[in-house]
């Protein structure tokens, strides 16, 4: 079986240039599952799937965005028509301009349509981590994916138990409570991602270009203490799995 890195989370509408991340992704066999923010920022992404077979567009309001939600039925054409839901979740750390309770009741709608079309859905969770698992509880058939953790351990095992797939990007390298939260996430529940094209530079690094993900899933497999293709191999299995 040929195994493709897989990025799992990225946000290919905030590139300049949409024809050349779309050309390099076809060129390296990068599965890309993108992540939207809001309505706008899904139709661009889908503009960009539409000349590439590689990219996989995801319709979601990310915590930021929910505020400018005027009517929750108006997402039902987006949400029906993405195979996988995401970004969605809540964040009272960096989106704190939006009320809890507006961010609460978007994520609360779009996780019933996850429950009862059970969805796969790629999940924002900082400093909001014991709500957001107290709201899944209330879904179950939705299938999350936990993406950038990096809140409490006890809750994160929690979401481990349950057996909840996680994101793992390009903190990884920077991080030891990353690089901690990893060692005792399975294999078959890592799934890599590159947040692109913003996060790794926001983090001290230059690398904003889509094969981010082969230093990513580099950085996980020594974490691990496996090989790269190994590494590369398993994610992209439990990627297949959900796609």
């Amino acid at each position: 079986m040929n195994a493709y890195y897989v990025d799992f989370h990225t946000h290919l509408h905030a590139y300049p240039d949409h024809s050349q991340v779309a050309e390099e992704i076809g060129e390296h066999k990068i599965i890309t599952v993108a992540a939207s923010m809001d309505i706008e920022s899904y139709k661009a992404t889908k503009r960009i799937a539409q000349g590439s077979p590689w990219v996989i567009p995801t319709f979601g309001i990310h915590p930021e965005e929910s505020g400018t939600v005027t009517s929750r039925a108006s997402l039902d054409t987006y949400l029906d028509e993405s195979p996988i839901i995401g970004e969605i979740g809540l964040d009272e750390c960096w989106c704190r301009q939006v009320p809890l309770p507006v961010q609460e009741k978007v994520l609360e709608y779009i996780l019933d349509h996850c429950h009862r079309k059970r969805k796969y859905c790629v999940i924002h969770t900082k400093d909001a981590e014991a709500r957001v698992l107290e709201m899944l509880a209330s879904f179950p058939d939705a299938k999350p994916i936990i993406h950038w953790y990096d809140g409490p351990v006890d809750i994160f095992k929690k979401m481990l138990n349950k057996g909840y797939y996680t994101t793992f990007g390009c903190q990884v390298l920077y991080s030891d409570y990353i690089k901690e939260l990893l060692k005792m996430t399975p294999m078959e529940q890592v799934l890599s991602e590159t947040d692109n094209p913003d996060s790794e530079k926001w983090l001290g690094g230059t690398d904003d270009t889509p094969l981010l993900i082969h230093r990513v899933v580099r950085d996980i497999a020594a974490v691990k203490g496996i090989s790269e293709r190994a590494c590369c191999k398993t994610i992209y299995g439990n990627s297949r799995k959900i796609l």
